[in-house]
């Protein structure tokens, strides 16, 4: 049985306990969203459209579901992003020019290669060498869809959420790994994980990198990587007295792309108050914070932070 709550359950439990009322609404022929409402306003929210946040316009939603136009916008106003060889397929009349035009412009590897649209971490791919690009470059080419070209980062990711022109959480993210016990080989410990949730790309490439094979044994506590799009972890975790060169980085960018709300991951080296050197990877203008107390170990947050949209909404306060 499913116990954990997704953002729509989070929202009915915190609307209906300050005194909101909520009723689920059929939005299409397979999907039914949440109504809230009290006598003078409501707003629908679901996953996807129409989303979790009522402030967030659609010109916001429509930045930040194309990265490469994310990164172009950013870059005028003085923003560090990813060096990035943006490809649309539909330029190129045929494979083999969109395949010289890469491997004019791509010198040094590996690479990763992700959709221009997110698509929740599919087909993101890493590649070692020109043949292996221009496999995945095949793949792009043949579905007519837009894809990025971009240098692996090592540095350190983070999630900064600003909700409302407010920051409200900022927490460090990492990649997901199965951990030695000194029995088992890595293929079997790797059998326990979804295939959706694994990346064979990059298992390969960790195979690679550390000179083992799918029997190798992990010694107690070692732990091996199997998806490059990293997840919430809790080395950092702040949900208040923010770093204030953070809270003013994090407010000015939100107001910089018109949007009261916004997901913004970022590289940082080391610092984290050090904003000038942040690198901006992308931004999401629906942010989730279904995952907090599972990945987080924090029931608290998600919560206050839907009271707040809520309470900020209805003009309850």
């Amino acid at each position: 049985m499913r116990t954990r709550k997704n953002n729509i359950e989070m929202y009915e439990i915190v609307a209906k306990r300050i005194g909101l009322d909520c009723e689920y609404i059929q939005t299409s022929t397979k999907k039914k969203s949440l109504l809230i409402k009290n006598k003078d306003k409501f707003f629908i929210i679901g996953t996807g459209a129409p989303g979790f946040y009522p402030s967030v316009k659609r010109f916001n939603s429509f930045l930040t579901t194309n990265k490469i136009l994310t990164q172009q916008i950013l870059q005028k106003f003085g923003y560090k992003v990813i060096s990035t060889l943006s490809i649309s397929p539909e330029d190129y009349s045929s494979l083999v020019a969109l395949l010289e035009e890469v491997e004019k412009k791509t010198k040094q590897f590996p690479l990763l290669v992700k959709p221009n649209k997110g698509q929740d971490g599919q087909h993101i791919t890493i590649c070692e060498d020109i043949d292996q690009l221009a496999k995945v470059c095949e793949f792009f080419f043949t579905e007519q869809q837009g894809f990025l070209i971009q240098p692996i980062y090592t540095q350190n990711e983070y999630r900064i959420l600003v909700v409302d022109n407010e920051l409200v959480l900022m927490h460090s993210k990492s990649n997901p790994t199965v951990v030695g016990d000194g029995i088992a080989s890595i293929k079997s410990l790797l059998a326990e994980v979804p295939e959706s949730k694994k990346s064979q790309p990059v298992i390969d490439w960790q195979h690679k990198k550390r000179k083992t094979t799918p029997d190798s044994i992990l010694k107690s506590g070692e732990t091996f990587e199997y998806h490059i799009t990293k997840i919430p972890s809790v080395d950092v975790y702040i949900t208040d007295t923010f770093p204030p060169a953070v809270a003013t980085w994090a407010r000015t960018l939100a107001k910089t792309i018109g949007s009261p709300v916004v997901g913004i991951d970022v590289f940082i080296p080391s610092d984290i108050t050090d904003t000038s050197s942040y690198t901006v990877i992308e931004l999401n203008s629906n942010p989730a914070v279904y995952y907090l107390p599972w990945r987080c170990n924090d029931a608290e947050t998600p919560y206050r932070i839907i009271e707040k949209v809520l309470t900020n909404y209805f003009k309850l306060s």
